[in-house]
C-alpha cells in the first residue's frame, strides 16, 4: 500500500495529486494514462492498476521487482457496475438497521475504507463524523469528484505492503471476497495500520444460497452458483468463501475482543416480517443487477465458460432470485476486532 507514512509528506502528497499513489513516479502522465485506460472484456471494463492485474505488471516489476503478480480481480467498474454498487451500499446499511458499521469505536478521528468502490460509504461516514478524516482506497478511480471536505479518495492497492502504522481509529472492509490472495496477511496489515485501541469492521456475504422450501437439486442455479464460484475463486487463488473464517483470521493477526454476528437475509418479499421483507427486496434487486458482474470474468477466465454459457446461467439465476416460492435466504457475516491498547 504505497502511501506516505509520514503525515507531513502525506499532506504534501495529497495536495499535489488527486490520487497519491504515483506522486514519486517520474513518468506520471504515462502511468496515469494507463490507469485510466481500463481493460475491456466482453463489453465490460475493469481496472488496469493493482497487484492482481497483469496490465500493471511492467510498472510493478519496476518498483516491486521481488513480487509476482498473475491474478485479476472479478469486479467490473463501468456505469452498470457502479449502479449496482450503489444499490448494494443501501442494502448493507439496511442490514445494519441504518448504521454504517458495527465496531464500538468512539469519536474516530481517522477512518479508512478499504476497497471503497463508488465511495458511498466514505461519503456517508464523512457526513456522520464531520470532525474525522475519512479516506477510501481502491484500484479503480471511479469515485465522485464532489464529496464532503473531510472525505478523500486515493488509488491504492490493499494487497500490497502497507506503509501506514498506528494511524487509524477505524478500518472498514466490505464485500472483498474473491479479491484478496492472502487474507491472514491482509488482516496483519490492517492490524499494523490501526492505532492501539482502534477497531476493524468487516462485512462479507456467505457464498451459498439456501431454500426453506426446496432441497435444491445439484442442477439448480443456486447449487451451480456455489460450486462454480468456489472452484473459480480457488483457481484464481482468491476465494469467495471467506465469511466463516474472518473471526479466526482476526484473532490470529492479534486482534482482541473479536466477535462475529451472522445474519440471515431473505431473498425477495416472501417474509411476513417487515424488516426481512425490506432487506429481501433490496437483496433480490442487487443480486439480479449484479449476478453477471460477480461471475462473468471468473467463469470465463478461470473455468473456460463461453459468453453464451454465462448468459444462460445468469438468466437461470435471475429466475431463481425472482421465485419467492423457494423461500430463499442468504447468510451474512459481520465481524469486528480491536487492536490491543498495549
Amino acid at each position: 500500500m504505497p502511501i506516505a507514512a509520514d503525515e507531513e509528506e502525506e499532506e504534501a502528497f495529497d495536495a499535489d495529486s488527486t490520487y497519491g499513489a504515483y506522486s514519486d513516479v517520474t513518468d506520471t502522465a504515462s502511468v496515469t494514462s494507463s490507469i485510466m485506460r481500463f481493460r475491456e472484456e466482453n463489453g465490460r471494463t475493469y481496472h488496469s492498476y493493482g497487484s492482481t492485474d497483469h496490465v500493471s505488471a511492467l510498472f510493478l516489476a519496476r518498483y516491486y521487482p521481488e513480487e509476482t503478480y498473475n491474478q485479476s480481480q472479478w469486479g467490473p467498474n463501468d456505469e452498470q457496475a457502479k449502479d449496482q454498487q450503489d444499490i448494494s451500499h443501501h442494502f448493507w446499511s439496511l442490514m445494519l438497521h441504518g448504521e454504517l458499521y458495527e465496531a464500538p469505536v468512539k469519536n474516530p478521528q481517522r477512518i479508512l475504507d478499504v476497497g471503497t468502490g463508488t465511495g458511498q460509504w466514505v461519503i456517508d461516514v464523512a457526513e456522520k463524523h464531520p470532525e474525522a478524516d475519512v479516506k477510501g482506497i481502491d484500484v479503480s478511480p471511479i469515485q465522485p469528484m464532489w464529496v464532503p471536505p473531510n472525505a478523500r479518495f486515493e488509488l491504492d492497492d490493499y494487497n500490497m505492503e502497507w506503509q501506514d502504522s498506528d494511524k487509524y481509529d477505524l478500518i472498514h472492509q466490505r464485500e472483498l471476497l474473491g479479491s484478496i490472495p492472502d487474507w491472514p496477511k491482509f488482516y496483519r496489515e490492517c492490524f499494523k495500520a490501526l492505532k492501539p485501541g482502534g477497531w476493524i469492521d468487516c462485512s462479507e456475504p456467505g457464498l451459498y444460497f439456501e431454500s426453506h422450501y426446496d432441497t435444491l437439486g445439484e442442477d439448480h442455479a443456486y447449487k451451480t452458483w456455489g460450486s462454480a464460484m468456489l472452484e473459480a475463486g480457488n483457481r484464481a487463488g482468491m476465494s469467495f468463501d471467506v465469511g466463516p473464517y474472518i473471526k479466526q483470521w482476526l484473532e490470529d493477526a492479534g486482534f482482541v475482543n473479536a466477535r462475529e454476528r451472522k445474519l440471515c437475509c431473505t431473498i425477495g418479499k416472501w417474509s411476513n416480517d417487515a424488516w426481512e421483507r425490506d432487506v429481501g427486496v433490496w437483496e433480490q434487486l442487487r443480486l439480479e443487477r449484479g449476478v453477471q458482474d460477480f461471475c462473468e470474468r471468473r467463469f470465463m477466465n478461470n473455468l473456460g465458460w463461453r459468453a453464451e454459457e454465462v448468459a444462460v446461467f445468469c438468466a437461470r439465476m435471475r429466475a431463481a432470485l425472482k421465485n419467492n416460492r423457494l423461500l430463499a435466504h442468504h447468510w451474512f457475516y459481520f465481524v469486528v476486532g480491536q487492536k490491543p491498547l498495549e
